[in-house]
């Protein structure tokens, strides 16, 4: 069987179980400045979710079996899906799977929502996905904290980084288990170590988004 361009979460994201998992923004900005102190910026292209994990020690067989996905995606070429599965949002409320953008900012750094448990808190941290275009996938980060009405509808909550044209109004939204499409750059993994016992540890991968 080919393996497909862009795994399935249960073909690779699932086996990882990371002892730990940090999300970073990777901006790529241009910055100069003047000698009476002014500075200028400007962003280049949007920034992109940069993860790191460490893997937890593992029997031989399954390091092995994740050493081999990781490889077989050849670089850059393949991409994988990837859930956190340590998180979940702060309220610890189960948004469901009927949150829709309800509408869109027009600087398209913030959004509404609807479709969330009527009271639903959305908190300041809490992360979200959007499914896109072909294959696409789009996350955010809430920088403030709101709270849905009795019908499950917020008001506009700022949003980072913003969002990308091709999503709009009525798109659906993950709050649960969001998800990021990802590629290894290169020198981004680690390989398991082999132990005697049959243990094997001391793997690590950055991921960065694939827009």
């Amino acid at each position: 069987m080919a393996l497909a361009d862009v795994y399935p979460l249960a073909f690779l994201s699932d086996l990882l179980e990371p002892s730990n998992c940090m999300f970073s923004l990777r901006r790529f900005d241009e910055h100069s400045g003047s000698g009476d102190g002014r500075f200028w910026t400007a962003q280049m292209a949007p920034p992109l979710w940069e993860v790191s994990l460490t893997l937890r020690p593992r029997p031989r067989g399954k390091a092995a079996e994740i050493n081999a996905k990781l490889w077989a995606l050849e670089g850059t070429r393949r991409a994988f899906l990837f859930e956190d599965r340590s998180y979940g949002p702060a309220a610890g409320q189960a948004a469901g799977n009927g949150v829709t953008v309800s509408s869109i900012g027009t600087d398209r750094v913030s959004v509404a929502l609807t479709g969330l448990p009527a009271s639903y808190r959305v908190t300041a941290g809490d992360r979200m996905s959007i499914a896109f275009g072909s294959g696409r996938q789009f996350m955010a980060v809430f920088a403030e904290t709101v709270t849905a009405n009795s019908s499950g509808t917020t008001g506009q909550i700022a949003i980072s980084p913003a969002l990308p044209f091709g999503v709009s109004a009525g798109a659906a939204v993950v709050m649960d288990r969001p998800r990021l499409k990802a590629i290894v750059p290169p020198g981004g993994y680690t390989p398991f170590t082999d132990y005697p016992g049959g243990i094997s540890q001391g793997a690590s991968i950055t991921l960065l988004q694939k827009p």
